[in-house]
């Protein structure tokens, strides 16, 4: 399924990340992504490709209590602006919060998920009442008095900080999700007007009936072939054969564009715009996306089904594939349904964004559950930040289980991590022997007349230096990260005559 702050954010791909707490900002047209790795060619027991949902998270407006402190004069009437291209969503349903939540759509795509209160402030600016208007208008809806001070305030210091607002300056930059564990290097295969129309033309599919018959097809069709024996013959027919494997290859490609289109069917088939599909590096394997952030305006049932909808059409492209195989015997078929399970089992791991991330979101109501995890981690080493009540906005049983996730994942991406790191010598030697390998069977097929061979060798190539390009876009990633980190923990020393002059109101320099 497509990268999701669920909410997750959306566009330059539920992941974005379909990018939660943080949650990705909603529009009539914000997409979600999926992502599926391409195999690395060769071997049929190399990596699989890596298959992801992503909804890539924007900032999150929390809590505001009502009536909030009020620091600095206003002027009651002071004339807000919304920024453009802001877009009321509504409700998100099925929230796992004490209190309701809201979502706003962003002209970059991007869902803000907010309190109830900041959505009755952002409903009542329409660029022609003043703050002391839009307090009244705030305080019959809300049923207590909020201030126009008050009101100043919540618009001031927070939906100007998510882009949503301005009381005085512009909304200048707005805050973007840059979730770590997400896509990189991305780029478009099929933009939204193309990938729209195809996924009306499929959502059909979805029709309750028909996906009882797949599932249940899929189970027979699955039995019959661990009955017949004809998958260990045709293993050992497929390896070494240059022809079988990049037959293999074509059919693992095609099959992750078609569980993408899953995603964005399921999508339209609830009621959502879905965007483009595209192609990254998730951490180190190539992956395929779809944009579905529009998906987090549904209800709980139809986020569900966008999810699941790329294991779907993985069940529909199995069923195809078994047809064919027993029609035709190409052993490549059978070893592509075997690897197939084992992808859309690979996909359920909700360890990082891929769709099983995105399913246990929905399920729990909280659509950015890493915006989660450094909180939860800060609790536990006792440095919580002063005022931070972890998880408190969550309800009891979905905080437990929240938690739970957060005390499984932390450990087994740091220990996957130090394991990666610790065996990146001896990964990167058989890199170079077998990219060695590759070049000199690539250059010796041209040379023979072996134009099958060579292109295979070449793409084995192409595709055994992906990783290691992802895994350098990750640490530059990573690095910035530190480095912004660094710099706000110890910020650079500017001496009072070069540093920007601020001066009171009669124009005398304060500081």
């Amino acid at each position: 399924m497509s990268e999701a702050t669920q909410v997750g954010a959306a566009e330059p791909p539920r992941p974005g990340e379909r990018s939660r707490p943080p949650v990705p900002a909603q529009q009539q047209a914000p997409p979600q992504e999926s992502a599926r790795g391409l195999p690395e060619p060769g071997a049929t027991t190399q990596p699989l490709p890596v298959v992801r949902a992503e909804r890539r998270p924007a900032p999150d407006g929390g809590s505001s209590s009502a009536e909030p402190a009020v620091t600095a004069e206003v002027d009651e009437h002071a004339v807000p602006q919304l920024a453009e291209g802001i877009s009321l969503c509504g409700r998100y349903e099925g929230a796992g919060y004490t209190e309701p939540r809201f979502l706003i759509a962003r002209a970059d795509g991007q869902m803000v998920l907010m309190s109830e209160l900041l959505y009755l402030v952002t409903a009542q600016i329409d660029g022609r009442r003043d703050l002391r208007e839009i307090a009244r208008r705030v305080s019959a809806a809300c049923g207590r008095e909020i201030s126009p001070p008050g009101i100043g305030y919540l618009i001031g210091d927070k939906l100007h900080g998510l882009g949503v607002a301005a009381l005085h300056e512009p909304v200048a930059e707005t805050p973007h999700a840059d979730p770590l564990l997400t896509l990189a290097l991305r780029g478009v295969l099929l933009p939204a007007r193309v990938v729209r129309p195809l996924a009306a033309v499929l959502a059909w599919l979805f029709l309750p009936v028909l996906v009882v018959a797949v599932v249940c097809a899929m189970v027979v069709a699955d039995v019959a072939l661990l009955s017949s024996g004809a998958l260990d013959p045709a293993f050992h027919s497929s390896v070494g054969d240059p022809l079988q494997v990049l037959a293999l290859v074509l059919l693992l490609i095609s099959s992750t564009l078609f569980h993408e289109t899953g995603h964005a069917a399921a999508c339209h088939y609830g009621g959502g715009r879905p965007g483009a599909i595209g192609v990254g590096i998730m951490l180190i394997f190539p992956a395929f996306y779809t944009n579905v952030t529009d998906a987090y305006r549904l209800n709980r049932a139809s986020r569900l089904r966008t999810d699941l909808g790329g294991l779907y059409f993985n069940a529909i492209f199995i069923l195809g594939a078994t047809g064919l195989f027993w029609a035709t015997a190409f052993p490549p078929l059978a070893v592509f349904i075997v690897l197939s399970h084992l992808q859309m089992l690979q996909q359920l791991l909700p360890l990082i964004r891929m769709d099983g991330y995105y399913i246990l979101g929905d399920l729990v109501g909280v659509p950015n559950l890493f915006g989660h995890v450094r909180p939860m981690v800060r609790k536990w080493l006792g440095r919580a930040r002063p005022g931070e009540d972890t998880g408190a906005e969550l309800r009891p049983r979905v905080r437990l289980l929240v938690t739970c996730w957060v005390a499984v994942v932390v450990p087994v991406l740091l220990f996957a991590m130090v394991m990666l790191l610790f065996r990146v010598p001896r990964y990167l030697g058989t890199a170079l022997t077998r990219g060695h390998d590759y070049w000199v069977s690539g250059l010796a097929g041209f040379a023979q007349g072996q134009v099958l061979g060579g292109v295979l060798a070449v793409f084995s190539l192409l595709v055994l230096l992906l990783p290691w390009i992802g895994g350098v876009a990750f640490v530059i990633r990573t690095g910035r990260k530190i480095g912004r980190w660094y710099r706000r923990k110890r910020p650079r020393y500017v001496p009072r005559h070069a540093a920007p002059a601020t001066r009171n109101r009669l124009g005398l320099r304060i500081s």
